[in-house]
């Protein structure tokens, strides 16, 4: 889901620290991510097709034309193949809507295909027309519910529309057809996080680092549960166990940060905001609680350039604004 929101500014923890926070979205069959800022649902959606896909649509991307004459007076069964595979060929050359019209001219012949209905979701979950991709994948799942990358998209799209108890159960349904889908337990995780589950949303977290243990996500989610169940030293150690597989991950230093101000270990503190910036600049948050860090340290010409820096990137940034007038009015009374 898109969705489901990049990491934002969300809170405060004293009088100069901003917070951050984030959600997330993904696909089986293309590599993961492995950078903390995508966390809007940073992969799509799962797909189902073998290595002929590649061969289907280098035969149709030549010729895309869905139209019914074109097609000949070749029997059904062969008309209803060459309208998908075009279909799944409009997919690639992201012509969504041109996909559906291709899949609902092949959904007219054959009115049950699970293949059909399938990729017609697809191509509604891409145009954001998502009532209408829970029904395309409702009735795939008619004709074959033990299909889990349908029950995988399924749950995205109820996570679209807000249904988020039917979301998980629909996450849960891929993870008892196919138990290592470290994606779907870490979705599964969000979800229970979010439902306010947070013993079984440490479980789901935990399964997906299992099955990959390299899933950076699925730690760092790990983590911000942690915190917000108020376990800092745990998430604290999450947090270094995540660096420890990759040191580049700059929300990771960043939330860090934030765990050593609160415990008003602010040479800590200050040392994690800088990592995290020398890795990302436009990091405005990190500018800003890195002032509030050198504040703490009884440094507010120091902390007032960082102000400016947050401020430079993000003009907007209200925290920043607020830290930025307070110091000058102590400097210069």
């Amino acid at each position: 889901m898109d969705c489901l929101n990049q990491l934002i500014v969300t809170g405060i923890f004293t009088s100069c620290l901003g917070l951050a926070s984030s959600s997330a979205l993904a696909q089986v069959s293309v590599a993961t991510t492995q950078n903390l800022d995508d966390l809007s649902y940073h992969n799509w959606l799962a797909y189902n097709h073998g290595s002929e896909a590649t061969d289907i649509i280098n035969r149709y991307e030549q010729n895309l034309d869905c139209q019914a004459p074109k097609l000949g007076f070749s029997p059904i069964s062969d008309r209803y193949q060459i309208l998908v595979h075009k279909g799944i060929a409009l997919q690639k050359l992201k012509k969504y809507q041109e996909s559906v019209h291709c899949l609902d001219q092949a959904l007219s012949l054959q009115p049950t295909s699970n293949q059909a209905w399938y990729r017609r979701g697809i191509a509604l979950s891409y145009l954001q027309k998502y009532d209408q991709a829970f029904v395309a994948y409702y009735q795939a799942l008619k004709s074959n519910p033990s299909d889990y990358t349908v029950w995988y998209n399924q749950a995205i799209t109820l996570e679209k529309l807000g249904n988020y108890s039917e979301a998980e159960s629909a996450y849960e349904q891929a993870i008892n057809l196919n138990p290592e889908l470290y994606l779907a337990w870490y979705n599964r995780g969000r979800i229970l996080t979010r439902l306010g589950r947070y013993d079984k949303a440490a479980t789901a977290y935990e399964k997906a680092i299992e099955i990959k243990p390299d899933y950076d996500l699925a730690w760092y989610s790990k983590a911000k549960l942690l915190e917000k169940q108020q376990l800092k030293e745990e998430a604290l150690s999450v947090y270094q166990q995540l660096l420890r597989i990759d040191r580049k991950q700059h929300r990771a230093w960043y939330s860090q940060g934030n765990i050593y101000f609160k415990q008003k270990q602010y040479h800590q503190a200050l040392a994690a905001y800088q990592k995290a910036i020398s890795l990302q600049p436009e990091y405005y948050q990190a500018w800003n609680n890195q002032g509030a860090a050198l504040e703490a340290l009884s440094n507010p010409k120091e902390a007032l350039k960082s102000y400016g820096e947050s401020l430079k990137i993000n003009p907007r940034y209200q925290k920043a604004l607020e830290n930025r007038r307070r110091v000058l009015q102590d400097l210069h009374p």
